[in-house]
């Protein structure tokens, strides 16, 4: 038994893009596995770039509406910054050497840059 999948049907381009130039819009008619049958806008410097970032931002918000629906998530990182903490707090004391503190503060600022790195990355356009 075959799976429907989704497919984009159509793609036609509608003109230059009015607020960046070298980008042009398009208009691309898209099938869902269902059989449901819409028209989404797409902006890109050629067709493949317009659809792949129609694809990636549809990708974004089915990732944000997951996050909105389970908000304790968005905890999950908090404490595991404090369990981090914590760790490097009780070896600081168990060895009585306070290098622990500053490698437990790398650690964290570590973890920050990533995770802004990260969040760049999903926002970009």
């Amino acid at each position: 038994m075959k799976r429907k999948s989704r497919k984009a049907l159509d793609c036609k381009l509608i003109g230059s893009s009015e607020i960046t130039s070298g980008y042009f819009r398009y208009e691309v008619t898209i099938q869902e596995s269902n059989g449901e049958v819409y028209k989404a806008p797409a902006f890109g410097r050629d067709m493949q770039d317009a659809l792949s970032r129609l694809v990636w931002n549809e990708r974004t918000e089915a990732v944000n509406r997951f996050a909105n629906k389970q908000s304790w998530l968005q905890f999950v990182p908090l404490v595991s910054l404090l369990c981090v903490l914590g760790v490097f707090a009780f070896q600081a004391q168990s060895h009585d050497n306070p290098a622990w503190i500053l490698g437990g503060l790398a650690s964290v600022g570590a973890i920050l840059g990533i995770s802004a790195a990260w969040s760049q990355h999903l926002n970009k356009h």
